[in-house]
């Protein structure tokens, strides 16, 4: 005989199986409860000084339906622009420039 099926190792392996399991099948549900919860927070915030939150959020809402859809195409571009836009403690907006001297490549190693 080789030996005991319920060895305490073998329990020990199959209870980490079951708890794994169960962590994802919760991991699951869980997301799937709380489909916009992870942006709720962040739309809530922004919206009140920010007139492009109502957009993004509509954005957000309607999934790969934005691919086709010029409005979201607009705000999001909008949205792209002001985010790499300097904003100084001067109160002046600067665009962002490009490196003024490109680094020429060297085939000395």
């Amino acid at each position: 005989m080789r030996g005991r099926i319920c060895t305490i190792r073998a329990i020990a392996r199959a209870a980490g199986y079951a708890a794994v399991a169960a962590a994802i099948a919760a991991t699951v549900l869980h997301v799937r409860h709380n489909d916009m919860g992870a942006f709720a927070p962040l739309l809530t915030s922004s919206s009140v000084s920010d007139p492009l939150a109502p957009e993004l959020a509509h954005c957000l809402a309607i999934g790969m339906a934005v691919q086709s859809d010029v409005t979201c195409e607009a705000v999001w571009a909008e949205n792209r622009r002001r985010f790499f836009t300097d904003h100084s403690a001067d109160g002046v907006t600067r665009a962002p420039t490009p490196d003024p001297k490109p680094v020429a490549k060297s085939d000395n190693w």
